[in-house]
């Protein structure tokens, strides 16, 4: 028998916990001592007769010849009830008749005595004294003599057989008023002159005492002196009554003035002490307000019972007052050494009677009080007798309302509430034919054994587990016989009703709770055999007839079963007391409960806990004889059979009715809200409770089966046949842990086993057996050893075969049935079974087949997957999945044996065949955690050639996790290039160079960058920025520009470094400066190791190196990365860039403008044409001015000295031209000053003849200068230039570097004719005579006025000539 899956372990765990739950819930039913809370109480229900306390099931009139031997009489007449053997005794004179009230007529008679008989009782007899065949001993008392009689009692209607015994004690004409058995066998009896005796008897006579012979227990102080004649011994208070208390072993005794002795028996010993009736009515009184029910001179206690522990720890005597009060005695465990009598039994409660509207006033007497005369108790049901005239009697009955008491104790309370218990009944009142002569309640049936103790009280958790109380009342014209209505019996009348009844449906629903109700409607709906026929107003029925009532009770479970909502007020507006409306005052209310889980369910897991209870608890098998080694189920068959009855009818009813226990819920919005999302969660945590019940169900079922199978099948034989360690958990396990747990599934399972055993040393078939136990309990007890078995003898079958084919049939087989029992092959320890049925198959030369059971068994043993949820959370040693874990682990050992078996564990070659074939098998399984085992042992036996030709789901997620270790960190990238996935690839490669948990220098980032961008590039599509790959490609580009500037920044940082170490290694030099640029040194060999160490982003590269370090070139290059448009911080650069040139070409000596000259072009060029980097408007005005401040002036510089390295640059005429022109027509402050405005004209005069020669040939330049009249040295092609400060530089400006350019069109040379107009207005209107306010350039720009007024007018002459050129060009 295999192990459950564990889904359906925890499902049945889970079962066992709710029924453990809802059996704990009715042991919360108080005692009686936990209503006394107050020192008496009144309040009680009459219902209407359908409702009522008890029900006369029939009344049997005495047989008419019994009245006739009545007539007969001379002297005494006495008779009782006996129902132990279902007889009513009656004594006229000297004869005794034995009644069948049962049957009607029949009667037996002992008519042997010649003494008047005053009393009679039926006793148990001591053990090992009579025959076998006397199960009773009838007492029967004159005033001569007590007889013993042994009875035997017939069976059903057979007449009991009566047995002289001989056995006899001297009554000394004492009439015995009482006479009491105790389960033991020993008999005591009380007299009327109140003295008490014990009967002793004995098998044979011994030399001091006789076969049967008297001693007194109690007596007077002078007894022992007095003798033993009645007439001499007038006590004047006798004894009238005793009981005896078995569970206390205490014995009471009632004494005509209403005094109580009370008689201690325990250790063979006897105290005794008296409560005196003066501190009864004292106390009494005080406690009930003075009540007149308890008025001195009506005071009498009539009757006494006692209060088995069962029913109360600390209440243990109850004592009938005449008025039908009740007086509630309780336990003392605290007596002083003053008023001791009464410290010993103390008065704790009294029950004041009910009152009945229907009872005349006249009725009760002339003190308006009961006039109770006999009376019962036992467990909570209160009989009494009342003297309603002098010719009949009224019987008064009441019990407790069970149905709030059970509500309010059972409800979950308010945090910091506690329950008082409230102690309400319901009443009645029933006028009897005659007066009443005895009351005693039948001995009831169990449906399922013997009843726990700790609920016998609590009448809804037992109604149905025995048949309804039953009682006898007894009166002079026959037997009467009441039925206690049970709260199902009232529910069935009502729903018999129907329509008719709703309202009083409902108010029982309210009355004993809707979780209560529902379950005694799935009782009905089940046809639970303790259910009683139903009387109608006409007839009466068995259940199974009444249709009406189980669609009436589906309607109500229907209705009243569905969401739980809180409760509120009990509200019972039935409730009077003493005639008068109850009152709520000082009454718990019933706090409500909200649970997620409605109605429905909690009354089917409450009824299902009810029915398991028989056995929940209880051993399995017990120990009949340890030497013999016998064993025996310790449930009689009849007590499983029973339960199994009861649980299949549930089955069924639940099978029947799925849609009544399947919770749905419809959410109100959509999306659902939050209160539509926790009932939807609720409906379904309501739904797995009930399949987890529904399974539990079936494994009880199942379960009782398999132990009426083990008993049916020879237990001790086949118990025999178990380990000593399974008989002793066999005889210590309960059928909780049989039905709920792994430990009793695998004793069955070794259970099964050792009847396989069996019936193969018997040599008979399994095949039987199988059949059997899968008919009567296939999932409880699954027949896997067979299957195994069967395995097994496939395997070995084909051992012996020589056709190939039937071989693979065999071992075909073999795998199949293999493959039904994999707990049987992994669980307790059967790893080793497995990696021998593996190795078997791969000696047959079929290794497939062993990894393919191996996986297969893997999967089966954990179908939850559960394993993987423990790898997932970390593999706590603590986490119970970890089982499964191991289980999945020893089906890969197999498979790994089986893969090296094959030679992949070969570091080198191409695999086999069979291992192709093997691992292809294995590949098969979609088992990540198998996939994972796989792949970690390829790689730890370096078979990465292999791993990287698998494609499965788990390969990535497998590569992923090798790359965090820096040997394997290429296994993905080359898994991605070798499938061609290159977009996956340069993904993995970009993350492998950003990765800062490898080693790899800076070189080597950039290279895995580089890869990254060719993989990217290969990718189809993978230009396209719409595409993923397409932005994934401008991303790793983006990537490798930054990684280029962070090289440069490298290189930089690196020759920066050089530079310092010499500085600190200059001996030559201060201290103070050695020290200084040792701090620096430091500082950039930290930036170095950053930039070394990793790829960073434009931010990190900017921020933390190139602009702290004012690495102009870069902080460039990184604005052009980024396209950063900010042209403050772009001119901020080009600035600094250009005055870190002059800065530099100065220290060195070399003219600065020429290295400016020289480094701008070539920094303009590699970033131009950007915008962001190289704006021209930036650029002109930056250019332009410098050669003219402050600092520059003294430095020459060559004419056209901006425009040449503009367009150099690569900036275009038409541009640059706009550019300069802008500088005039915005009127730029700087420039309009005279002196400044002639240069820069000067300059734009230079870029548009450079302009002209470029689009219409040097030959139109030429022309120019010949109208001029100046050679061509002396103008700007040739860098020549007397203008700059009297200084002249040679340079040049290329056709080569400034490019091509097309002829200008019309409108261009229309703007350049008007630009020209104003450049000679201005050069004509301007004053050269130095004044106090002059532009900042000024300063800078030598010659006298002479010389100004000169060089303006030959500016005027040259643009003049141009102008007239280009529009003779036009």
């Amino acid at each position: 028998m295999a192990q459950r899956p564990l889904d359906a372990d925890d499902e049945l765990r889970q079962a066992a916990k709710t029924v453990d739950e809802q059996l704990a819930s009715e042991q919360k039913y108080p005692e009686l001592g936990a209503f006394f809370t107050t020192d008496f109480s009144s309040a009680y229900i009459a219902p209407e007769s359908r409702q009522q306390v008890l029900r006369r099931k029939r009344a049997i009139s005495l047989p008419d010849n019994l009245f006739e031997q009545y007539n007969l009489i001379q002297c005494r007449c006495f008779m009782g009830l006996f129902p132990e053997i279902n007889r009513v005794w009656i004594t006229i004179d000297h004869r005794l008749f034995l009644w069948n009230y049962a049957e009607g007529g029949d009667y037996e008679s002992f008519e042997e005595l010649d003494q008047i008989i005053v009393n009679v009782a039926l006793v148990k007899p001591k053990k090992g004294i009579f025959d076998s065949k006397v199960q009773y001993l009838l007492v029967i008392a004159t005033p001569v003599d007590v007889h013993l009689l042994g009875l035997g009692a017939g069976s059903g209607s057979a007449p009991h057989t009566l047995y002289i015994t001989n056995m006899s004690v001297p009554s000394d004409n004492v009439a015995m008023r009482t006479i009491v058995g105790t389960e033991d066998g020993r008999i005591f009896m009380n007299g009327n002159d109140g003295r008490l005796w014990e009967i002793n008897y004995q098998a044979e006579e011994g030399w001091f005492s006789k076969k049967c012979y008297k001693t007194e227990v109690l007596g007077s102080a002078l007894s022992y002196f007095k003798p033993t004649f009645s007439f001499l011994n007038g006590n004047p208070d006798p004894i009238v009554k005793i009981v005896f208390d078995e569970t206390r072993q205490v014995m009471y005794g009632l004494t005509e003035k209403s005094n109580i002795e009370v008689m201690s028996l325990s250790n063979g010993a006897v105290t005794r002490s008296t409560i005196n009736r003066n501190d009864i009515v004292q106390d009494s009184r005080r406690k009930s307000n003075h009540h007149r029910a308890l008025d001195d001179n009506l005071f009498k206690i009539v009757d006494i019972h006692t209060i088995s522990t069962i029913e109360s720890r600390d209440i243990c005597l109850v004592g009938i007052t005449s008025t039908g009060c009740r007086l509630y005695f309780g336990i003392s465990y605290n007596r002083s050494h003053h008023d001791q009598a009464r410290s010993i039994l103390p008065l704790q409660h009294v029950r004041i009677p009910p009152t009945f509207d229907s009872v005349p006033a006249g009725a009760l007497g002339a003190s308006g009080q009961y006039q109770i005369h006999q009376s019962l108790y036992h467990n909570g049901i209160f009989l009494a007798a009342h003297a309603f005239s002098d010719a009949a009697d009224a019987l008064i009955a009441s019990a407790p309302d069970s149905g709030p008491i059970n509500k309010e104790s059972t409800e979950t309370k308010p945090l910091g509430t506690s329950y008082i218990p409230r102690l309400t009944e319901t009443a009645m009142i029933s006028s009897v034919e005659g007066k009443i002569w005895a009351m005693t309640e039948m001995p009831g049936v169990n449906f399922a054994g013997a009843i726990d103790s700790s609920i016998v009280r609590n009448e809804l958790a037992v109604q149905l587990s025995r048949s309804p109380r039953e009682y006898l009342v007894l009166t002079n014209s026959g037997v009467n016989v009441f039925t206690k209505r049970r709260p199902v019996d009232i529910l069935q009348q009502l729903l018999l009703e129907g329509r008719g009844a709703e309202s009083d449906v409902a108010a029982f629903f309210n009355n004993y709770g809707r979780v209560e109700s529902c379950a005694m409607c799935v009782a009905i709906l089940c046809g639970h055999p303790g259910l009683s026929p139903v009387s109608g107003s006409q007839y009466m029925a068995p259940h199974s007839a009444v249709a009406p009532i189980a669609a009436n009770a589906e309607k109500w479970l229907l209705e009243q079963g569905g969401k739980r909502e809180p409760l509120q007020s009990l509200g019972n507006d039935r409730i009077v007391s003493n005639g008068l409306s109850g009152s709520d005052l000082g009454r718990p209310v019933a706090q409500g409960s909200s649970g997620q889980f409605t109605y429905r369910y909690s009354a089917f897991s409450l009824y299902f806990a009810r029915l398991l209870r028989p056995i929940w608890k209880r051993k399995v098998v017990k120990t009949a004889n340890a030497v013999r080694q016998l064993y025996d189920t310790e449930i009689s068959e009849d007590v499983l059979t029973s339960v199994q009855t009861t649980l299949f009818a549930l089955r069924d009813f639940l099978y029947g009715h799925a849609e009544l226990f399947t919770r749905r819920y419809v959410p109100s919005t959509n999306p659902p809200s939050e209160n539509d999302r926790i009932e939807l969660q609720n409906a379904e945590d309501e739904n797995r409770q009930m399949k987890a019940l529904a399974r539990l169900l079936t494994q009880a079922i199942e379960g009782i089966a398999f132990v009426l199978f083990l008993v049916d099948s020879k237990m001790s034989e086949t118990v025999s046949k178990i380990t000593p360690e399974d008989r002793e958990i066999l005889t210590s396990i309960t059928y909780e842990t049989l039905l709920t747990t792994a430990k009793g599934h695998d004793l069955c399972r070794r259970l099964v086993t050792a009847v396989i055993n069996k019936q193969m040393g018997h040599h008979m078939s399994v095949d039987a057996v199988s059949e059997t136990l899968q008919r009567i309990c296939g999932s409880f007890c699954n027949t896997d050893d067979v299957v195994l078995f069967q395995a097994t003898e496939h395997q070995r079958l084909a051992k012996t075969l020589q056709n190939p084919a039937e071989v693979e049939d065999s071992l075909q087989q073999s795998l199949r049935l293999f493959k039904k029992v994999p707990f049987l092959l992994v669980g307790d320890g059967g790893s080793s079974r497995l990696r021998e049925t593996c190795q078997v198959f791969m000696e047959m030369g079929y290794p497939s087949y062993a990894v393919e059971l191996a996986l297969s068994c893997a999967h089966d043993v954990d179908p939850s997957n559960k394993a993987t949820g423990y790898c997932n959370d970390g593999m706590n040693p603590k986490d119970i999945r970890g089982e499964q874990y191991n289980q999945r682990m020893v089906c890969y050992e197999s498979v790994s044996m089986v893969l090296a078996g094959v030679g992949l564990r070969s570091a080198q070659g191409s695999p086999s065949e069979a291992a192709v074939k093997a691992i292809s098998t294995a590949l098969q399984f979609d088992d990540n955690i198998f996939h994972t085992y796989l792949y970690d042992w390829l790689l730890s036996y370096e078979r990465t050639d292999y791993l990287l030709e698998i494609e499965s789901p788990y390969i990535v997620d497998f590569l992923q996790e090798c790359t965090k270790l820096d040997k394997y960190k290429d296994l993905l990238s080359t898994y991605y290039t070798k499938h061609s996935d290159f977009g996956l690839a340069a993904k993995e490669l970009g993350r492998i160079a950003d990765a800062t948990q490898y080693k790899l220098t800076f070189f080597q980032r950039l290279e895995y960058l580089s890869r990254a961008v060719s993989n990217a590039k290969s990718y189809p599509a993978g230009s396209d920025p719409k595409t993923e790959n397409g932005k994934l490609l401008i991303d790793l580009e983006e990537k490798l520009e930054v990684g280029n500037i962070q090289l440069e920044i490298l290189l930089s940082l690196q020759a920066k470094l050089e530079k310092l170490e010499r500085k600190v290694n200059n001996v030559m030099a201060s201290n103070s400066s050695r020290e200084e640029a040792r701090e620096e040194f430091q500082n950039i060999e930290r930036l170095r190791k950053m930039c070394e160490s990793q790829l960073l982003d434009v931010n990190g590269l900017y921020h933390s190196v190139a602009e702290p370090l004012k690495m102009y070139e870069s902080m460039l290059a990184i604005y052009h990365a980024s396209e950063l448009d900010d042209e403050y911080h772009v001119r901020g650069a080009w600035e600094g860039f250009i005055a870190k040139v002059f800065d530099e070409a100065v220290v060195a000596g070399r003219p600065p403008l020429t290295d400016i000259e020289v480094l701008v072009k070539e920094l303009g060029r590699r970033f131009y044409p950007s915008a962001t980097v190289t704006p021209i408007k930036t650029m002109v005005q930056i250019l332009e001015r410098y050669p003219y401040l402050k600092q520059t002036a003294g430095y020459p510089t060559s004419q056209g000295w901006a425009v040449r390295i503009l367009r150099e640059i690569g900036f275009p005429y038409e541009a640059l031209f706009d550019t300069f022109h802008g500088l005039i027509e915005t009127k730029v402050k700087e420039w309009m000053a005279p002196r400044a405005s002639l240069v820069l004209i000067q300059d734009i005069e230079i870029l548009l003849r450079a302009w002209l020669s470029e689009s219409h040939g040097s030959r139109i330049i030429a022309e120019l200068n010949d109208e001029l009249g100046i050679v061509e040295t002396d103008r700007l092609v040739n860098g020549s230039s007397p203008y700059t400060n009297g200084t002249t530089t040679t340079g040049g400006m290329g056709s080569s570097v400034m490019g091509a350019s097309g002829p200008i069109d019309r409108f261009r040379i229309r703007k350049i004719d008007e630009a020209i107009q104003t450049y000679i207005r201005m050069l004509e209107s301007a004053s050269w005579t130095p004044t106090a306010i002059s532009g900042p350039f000024d300063d800078n720009l030598g010659g006298s006025k002479v010389q100004l007024e000169t060089k303006a007018a030959q500016l005027v002459r040259r643009l003049q000539a141009i102008r007239n050129k280009i529009q003779r060009i036009n």
